[in-house]
């Protein structure tokens, strides 16, 4: 059985061939109710895969989103860009940040020729500069998480946003400590994993 070429392997991610053409409409949503005009189809074909654009290419959710003024605009099209993306995420924190990171990634996972690669990588770094990625989980919806900073111990208690864990702690106490040490402690164990202080008591 002869091996298939990464050439034979259809492309994984949305590109265009024109990324300036791509950047142009990015830099115009803002300020444009529908998008704008482009001789290449391409950058619109991005759009819908982003869910900016329908197929008939009118504005859609993600496009009005998008619209909004930063950061709640450019955080929009984060959380789009990290879903559609995603691998990419999970395998580099800050891949937009990290060239050499991903042009491997998309070596190994894009398929398609080597021009179709790169026409893929610059799209991506296109679609990066409009984004911001430092709260794309809360421009999708999920809202923010625990804001209590943790205090008295509320670990999904009446306010809490997180399930409830359980800690199991196995010490080994170390020999020839006095009460006094064995105290501290296990104070130092109550105030720095379950937030507790002595004043908490009771």
């Amino acid at each position: 059985m002869a091996k298939r070429e990464k050439s034979d392997v259809a492309p994984k991610f949305p590109y265009t061939t024109t990324p300036a053409a791509l950047r142009r409409l990015l830099q115009e949503i803002p300020k444009r109710p529908k998008p704008g005009s482009t001789n290449d189809a391409s950058p619109i074909s991005v759009l819908k895969k982003l869910g900016l654009v329908g197929n008939g290419g009118e504005p859609l959710q993600g496009y009005t989103d998008f619209m909004q003024p930063p950061p709640t605009g450019p955080r929009s099209l984060g959380a789009r860009i990290k879903e559609q993306y995603k691998e990419l995420f999970e395998s580099s924190h800050e891949p937009h940040k990290n060239p050499s990171e991903l042009r491997t990634f998309f070596n190994i996972n894009s398929g398609g020729g080597e021009r179709t690669i790169d026409y893929q990588i610059q799209t991506f770094k296109a679609l990066s500069e409009f984004a911001d990625f430092s709260a794309s989980s809360e421009a999708k919806g999920d809202g923010p998480q625990n804001t209590d900073n943790g205090q008295k111990g509320d670990r999904g208690g009446a306010s809490g946003k997180l399930p409830p864990v359980q800690i199991d702690l196995h010490i080994h106490l170390p020999e020839n400590k006095t009460a006094r040490d064995y105290e501290a402690i296990i104070q130092d164990i109550a105030k720095y994993i379950y937030g507790r202080t002595v004043s908490d008591r009771g």
